[in-house]
């Protein structure tokens, strides 16, 4: 082997190295990966070009498209491909995943979301769940904002929501004397009140079950 052909795969290797620590390589497929590296020595891509690569690769894994392998002319092993081919192939695979970008979201094959099963639970709580947000301040600027545990726990089970951390097996509780705890609070009737129900639920998802919304009415009247 020569000391250019040396060289050069000594330089290939170097520009692999840097895309697997700087772009998302890493979270290719592991077919993807290998191909990219199989290809890179006969293409001698720039560092950019690689990463532009690894990044449209990483697109079409995720909208389920056809794998980049598909978008690649068979090459014999070893050739070197000449700039102008490198520059065609480039082209048809950018061309390619700008339609993509632009043509409307597709989900055929994709799972199908799984109904959350919530059970209502009424039961008596010893107080009504009221306070201030966890991250009021005085020392902040803020909008001193009250949260109101209408409800407890979210019936849509949206694996983002921090809510899922305090609550489990699917029950939504209810206070059963909610709307008496609020016509016993005692509130300044010259004082303006910023309260929002959101805080340990959608409660606007559940409308007037359980008399929710009608005790909310009539606390907002006062």
């Amino acid at each position: 082997m020569s000391e250019m052909h040396m060289s050069s795969n000594s330089e290939m290797l170097g520009k692999l190295d840097a895309i697997a620590r700087q772009t998302v390589f890493k979270h290719l497929g592991k077919d993807t990966q290998a191909f990219i590296a199989e290809i890179s020595d006969s293409y001698r891509f720039t560092f950019q070009e690689m990463r532009q690569l690894t990044e449209i690769a990483r697109d079409l894994e995720m909208w389920s498209a056809p794998p980049l392998e598909t978008l690649f002319p068979d090459e014999p092993q070893g050739k070197t491909v000449s700039k102008e081919e490198k520059k065609q192939v480039l082209k048809r695979i950018l061309n390619n995943w700008e339609e993509l970008k632009k043509s409307p979201n597709r989900y055929d094959g994709a799972p199908q979301p799984f109904a959350i099963q919530a059970d209502a639970i009424t039961r008596d709580k010893e107080r009504l769940g009221l306070g201030f947000c966890p991250v009021a301040s005085a020392k902040t600027r803020c909008c001193n904002l009250l949260t109101l545990d209408a409800v407890e726990n979210c019936g849509y089970g949206c694996s983002y929501c921090s809510i899922q951390s305090f609550y489990s097996n699917n029950e939504v509780y209810f206070d059963s004397n909610f709307a008496e705890k609020l016509r016993n609070l005692d509130i300044d009737p010259d004082k303006t009140y910023h309260i929002g129900t959101g805080q340990s639920s959608d409660s606007l998802m559940w409308g007037n079950s359980h008399g929710v919304l009608d005790a909310l009415i009539d606390f907002a009247e006062r």
